[in-house]
C-alpha cells in the first residue's frame, strides 16, 4: 500500500506541477521551432501535453506493481517515473483524436524525416550496450523489463510516423519530432536504470539531451 500511495503522490505532484497553460504551450512550440505560434496552435500544444500528463497518476500507480519497480530506492523511483512517462507517451500518441480533421500528405514520411539521426543512432547504441551488459552479467531478471521498454519506444516511434496528420501541419510535425526524441530519451534512461549504478545518471543525461534536440538532421532531410 505504501508503494501505491507514494507512486500516486508522485504522479499527482507532477500532474499539478506540469499542468499545461497558455504560456507552457507557447514555450513548447517555440522550443520546437514554431517561431510565432497562433492561439489555435497553442491550444494544439496544450491538448498534446494534457493527454500525456493526465495519465501520470494512473500509470505511476500501475508501475508500482511491476516487480522491478517495487521497493523504495532510487531504482524504484526511476522505474515508476520513466516507465509511467513512456507509457503515457505511447497511449496518448495511439488514442484517436476526436473532432480533429485529418490531413493527407503527398510525400511518404519516414522515421528519419521527423527524428534526428543523432538521437536515433545514440538510442540504438545505448540499447545495444544495455543488452550486452545485462547478458554478460547474467542479469536475466532484468531482460523482460528491458524488452518491454524497447518495444514501447519502438511503438511510439512507429505511431509518430504512421498516424495520419491532423490539425496544423507545422505543429503536427513539431510534436511528432518531440514524441520521437522524448521517447528515445526516456528509453535511454530506462536502460540506465536497468544497468544501475552511475549508468542511471548517464541515462538521465542522455534523456535530457535527446529530449532537447529540437531539429531534424539536415543531412537526413535533404
Amino acid at each position: 500500500m505504501y508503494d501505491v500511495l507514494w507512486a500516486a503522490g508522485v504522479g499527482l505532484f507532477l500532474l499539478v506541477a506540469l499542468w499545461p497553460t497558455q504560456s507552457t504551450g507557447r514555450r513548447l512550440l517555440k522550443s520546437w521551432k514554431v517561431s510565432d505560434p497562433t492561439p489555435a496552435q497553442i491550444d494544439d500544444a496544450i491538448r498534446y501535453l494534457k493527454r500525456r500528463r493526465l495519465l501520470y497518476p494512473w500509470l505511476f500507480v500501475g508501475m508500482s506493481f511491476v516487480p522491478f519497480a517495487s521497493g523504495r530506492g532510487v531504482g524504484s523511483f526511476a522505474a515508476v517515473v520513466l516507465g509511467g512517462t513512456l507509457l503515457a507517451e505511447l497511449i496518448a500518441l495511439s488514442l484517436p483524436r476526436e473532432g480533429r480533421q485529418r490531413v493527407a500528405t503527398l510525400t511518404p514520411r519516414g522515421l528519419f524525416d521527423i527524428g534526428s539521426q543523432y538521437v536515433l543512432i545514440a538510442y540504438a547504441a545505448i540499447v545495444l550496450f544495455g543488452l550486452a551488459w545485462l547478458l554478460v552479467r547474467l542479469e536475466i531478471a532484468q531482460l523482460p523489463v528491458f524488452v518491454v521498454s524497447v518495444a514501447a519506444v519502438a511503438v511510439v516511434m512507429w505511431a509518430a510516423v504512421a498516424r495520419p496528420a491532423d490539425g496544423d501541419e507545422e505543429v503536427d510535425r513539431a510534436l511528432r519530432t518531440r514524441s520521437v526524441h522524448v521517447s528515445a530519451g526516456i528509453g535511454a534512461a530506462m536502460v540506465g536504470a536497468l544497468v544501475g549504478g552511475s549508468f542511471l545518471l548517464a541515462g538521465v543525461v542522455a534523456w535530457v539531451l535527446m529530449a532537447n534536440t529540437n531539429v531534424v538532421s539536415k543531412k537526413i532531410v535533404l
